[in-house]
């Protein structure tokens, strides 16, 4: 998914300016690194990348072609639908700091050095 297709989203906890400007900065000078983020379509919101997002966002209200970066997020709805059906709960009861419950095994897993919430 390109940058665009995920400003909808909505973040799952609040941001630090000072990171979100070095972010920026960083993919202004080097691009698109590590993990995509990770967003649920059906309900809109992240999974991870809130500080991502914002600087994004900052990137984008600078005049930065932020989907000139290729894709940077995928969905991951049917990794969660999957593990709320076979945990009995919903997207609303997902432990966000600790992800690799919900995500082990699959394809995910190959970006859990990149995700400070594995």
């Amino acid at each position: 998914m390109k940058a665009r297709e995920i400003m909808f989203c909505f973040p799952i906890n609040s941001t630090d300016p000072d990171k979100v400007s070095e972010l920026a900065n960083s993919i202004k000078t080097n691009g698109w690194r590590g993990a995509p983020i990770l967003v649920c379509q059906d309900h809109n919101h992240l999974i991870t990348g809130s500080h991502r997002l914002a600087a994004l966002e900052m990137l984008a209200d600078d005049g930065f072609d932020i989907d000139s970066l290729g894709d940077i997020a995928e969905p991951v709805d049917d990794l969660i639908d999957k593990w709320c059906e076979e945990n009995d709960t919903t997207i609303d009861d997902i432990r966000y700091d600790y992800l690799s419950e919900v995500f082990a095994g699959t394809w995910v897993e190959q970006y859990k050095n990149d995700i400070a919430e594995w």
